[in-house]
């Protein structure tokens, strides 16, 4: 399975999409009141969350070490871009961190970026 994030392109680890985390939640507020249970007040949806291991190699990507770079320069900007996973368009996000393994050829070079990658989604951008 592969996919996307802006231009970069990647190779979403393991065999099926099992390994990619989506977490969504509410915000609960808890209120106590005297004498009997709280009350608890829904204000609103968290941030979606999408985690996955990808692999930054060929047939994707032609040089793994600089597409690495640009993912840490968006994260660094705090960039919004689109993520795409198969031929699904999952919406805008943001990378809150990466976690990076690297494997590198007899010369020194790196030939395979294995990195995983945490998504925030970004709603209300243009």
């Amino acid at each position: 399975m592969f996919g996307a994030y802006g231009h970069i392109a990647f190779e979403i680890f393991g065999v099926n999409p099992s390994s990619i985390r989506e977490r969504l939640g509410r915000r609960k507020v808890k209120h106590n009141v005297i004498n009997t249970y709280p009350i608890i007040e829904d204000t609103g949806q968290t941030t979606r969350e999408i985690e996955m291991v990808v692999n930054i190699a060929q047939p994707f990507s032609d040089n793994p070490e600089d597409d690495y770079k640009e993912l840490v320069e968006l994260m660094n900007e705090a960039s919004v871009e689109t993520l795409v996973i198969g031929d699904e368009i999952f919406g805008k996000f943001t990378i809150e961190n990466i976690d990076k393994q690297a494997q590198y050829n007899q010369n020194g070079q790196v030939i395979k970026i294995t990195a995983n990658i945490k998504f925030l989604e970004v709603q209300n951008v243009d």
